[in-house]
């Protein structure tokens, strides 16, 4: 258990610096003044300053941020060329881009070093027909059958022992389970003797240019995949259906899945850091207060409302929905934990 708690934390820190490390970067590429770095939300819990920097560590572990001065709205200093407000509006829009853009970036190298390692070949429950022996003794969709790495001898086996008691051994998340089944010597068309379907998973390890060229195809796909689920989770909502927001997690469903990756290896623990790095550049680019894409919203109010007066608005804005966001979490904690029970 601590071991996965450890592993937990510095997953979960790859993410949160690495997204904050994007704009702290990008804000001292362009000179600006950075005053804080934080992990989490305050109260601080532990702080040093190195140079014109403090770099925290706070006691609310829900994200981080990078404090950069003048960002706060302070009208003394829109014209100092140091601060965020005096900065161009193109060079600010970099800064609040490159957390998410950090994002992309994780999740390429994540997933650039699964198809460098390569995946060992693997069988997989694709469905389960309702009324067979599969359905009756347990198996699931997504279960690795871990005996077999091809379709073709697992159908072999199980022909070959129609009629006899086999044991499969089974990985489900991070657990192995052995379940024994009774292949029909006479199963009814197109339910087969077990009466589930089955595909194959893995792949060779590729070089290095191939690894990195796979390894953005795979941002590629999954961010679209991504994207449209979130679309799919918001028209559900306006259109009065939010059981779909079961399927959310936070805090709490990230360590169970961290633990069972974990327990998989590093490459299922590669492809889950890829997932969740791209998750968090979807949700930060939405046009949400408090969120990079609300914040590149106020931006382009500025040459239409005036600097002033578009600052006040977000400042009020982004308060709120951090608000919001914070509230939103504890909820989604909440309902976790008492899952778990």
């Amino acid at each position: 258990m601590f071991t996965t708690f450890i592993i937990v934390v510095l997953f979960l820190a790859v993410l949160i610096i690495g997204h904050e490390f994007g704009h702290f970067f990008a804000a001292k590429l362009f000179g600006m003044r950075v005053d804080e770095f934080g992990l989490g939300f305050p109260p601080k819990v532990l702080s040093k300053r190195v140079g014109e920097t403090t770099y925290s560590v706070n006691a609310i572990p829900f994200g981080g941020f990078v404090k950069i001065y003048g960002e706060d709205g302070s009208t003394t200093a829109m014209n100092d060329p140091r601060s965020f407000r005096g900065a161009a509006l193109w060079k600010r829009a970099i800064v609040i881009a490159s957390g998410v853009l950090m994002n992309i970036f994780l999740a390429w190298i994540a997933f650039s070093i699964v198809f460098m390692t390569g995946v060992p070949g693997a069988v997989f429950v694709e469905s389960v027909q309702p009324g067979t022996p599969a359905e009756a003794i347990g198996l699931q969709l997504g279960d690795e059958l871990l005996d077999f790495e091809t379709t073709t001898a697992f159908t072999t086996y199980v022909a070959e022992h129609a009629g006899e008691e086999i044991s499969l051994l089974v990985r489900r998340g991070g657990e192995e389970l052995t379940l024994s089944v009774t292949p029909r010597l006479d199963p009814p068309e197109g339910e087969g003797r077990v009466g589930v379907a089955v595909i194959e998973g893995g792949f060779p390890a590729h070089g290095f240019f191939g690894a990195l060229m796979e390894g953005a195809k795979a941002v590629g796909r999954v961010s679209v995949f991504i994207a449209s689920a979130f679309f799919s989770l918001f028209a559900s909502a306006f259109g009065g259906e939010w059981s779909a927001f079961e399927a959310v997690s936070g805090p709490v469903g990230i360590f169970n899945a961290v633990g069972s990756a974990s327990k998989m290896g590093i490459v299922y623990l590669m492809q889950l850091l890829g997932l969740i790095s791209v998750n968090l550049a979807i949700i930060n680019i939405l046009p949400f207060p408090a969120l990079d894409g609300g914040r590149l919203v106020f931006l382009l109010g500025e040459p239409l409302f005036g600097k002033a007066r578009t600052m006040r608005f977000e400042a009020v804005t982004n308060a709120f929905g951090f608000a919001l966001l914070i509230l939103l979490m504890v909820v989604i904690t909440v309902r976790d934990v008492l899952n778990i029970f």
